[in-house]
């Protein structure tokens, strides 16, 4: 049988035309990605490393060239303390995430442009989780930066962890994949094709869809979150139309990985 054994969402943002991001709002973007310290562990307890990745505006996380160079956490501002968040559990916390300590969000300064105005950081953790494990983490807060919709929208970055061994191989999977900078500029009137990157180590079949819901987008759920026809295609690929300057738009995406091939548009068992 078919199955679905893992989802990572994924959320970034797009402006039309150049702006620089100065305002008190934050927030542009993240993804988590995980995977197993060795994918044939055996034994009661996984140990899985976590990656957080998360774009800042320059004004709230001033990420120097020092702060790269060192390996040095985030500077925090005065204007937000949810970088004091953890990544908690939101979903079968009670039964499906045996062992889960939460890591912190703060994370370590890995680029940074003034001129854009943003900062991107990312940190990695080891968990130590039970065998069949089956979870859903996230990050939730506010605000995004401006964004047509909303001057201090929500967000909610999510990933399943799924720690029972795969049926197909005996060996625990790993999470996909799927990577973006943040913020993108596109053109005005003009559709434009972004291909959202995407991988997995183990060779699933990965396929795209929207966010829904608040545990998977907060406030920032499409397609009412984008212009109109804005449209998403199962391989990661957004068409979208800008229309008009300086708007500004969050895109929230899910990653689903499954066993299988695809054949005649239908997913098949291999």
């Amino acid at each position: 049988m078919t199955e679905e054994v893992s989802i990572s969402s994924i959320a970034f943002v797009l402006f039309s035309s150049i702006a620089i991001v100065v305002d008190a709002s934050h927030f542009l973007g993240g993804t988590i990605i995980w995977s197993p310290l060795n994918s044939s562990a055996t034994g009661t307890s996984v140990s899985i490393i976590i990656t957080q990745i998360y774009s800042w505006t320059w004004e709230l996380a001033k990420c120097t060239i020092s702060n790269i160079a060192n390996g040095e956490q985030v500077p925090i501002t005065s204007s937000y303390n949810g970088m004091r968040n953890k990544l908690n559990c939101i979903s079968n916390c009670a039964t499906g995430a045996t062992g889960y300590s939460a890591p912190l969000i703060w994370h370590f300064c890995t680029d940074a442009s003034s001129v854009q105005g943003s900062s991107v950081g990312r940190r990695s953790d080891i968990i130590n989780v039970g065998q069949n494990s089956d979870f859903i983490v996230a990050f939730a807060d506010n605000a995004w930066r401006p964004l047509v919709i909303s001057s201090a929208a929500a967000w909610s970055i999510a990933s399943r962890l799924n720690l029972k061994l795969r049926a197909n191989n005996s060996v625990y999977n790993s999470a996909p994949v799927a990577t973006m900078m943040s913020p993108i500029n596109i053109p005005v009137g003009i559709a434009q094709v972004i291909q959202v990157p995407i991988g997995n180590a183990d060779g699933d079949t990965i396929r795209c869809r929207w966010s829904n819901g608040t545990n998977e987008c907060g406030d920032v759920c499409p397609p009412s979150s984008l212009p109109n026809n804005t449209i998403i295609y199962p391989n990661c690929t957004i068409v979208i139309t800008g229309r008009t300057a300086r708007d500004w738009f969050a895109v929230a995406l899910m990653v689903r990985m499954f066993y299988g091939h695809f054949k005649n548009g239908l997913l098949h068992s291999s």
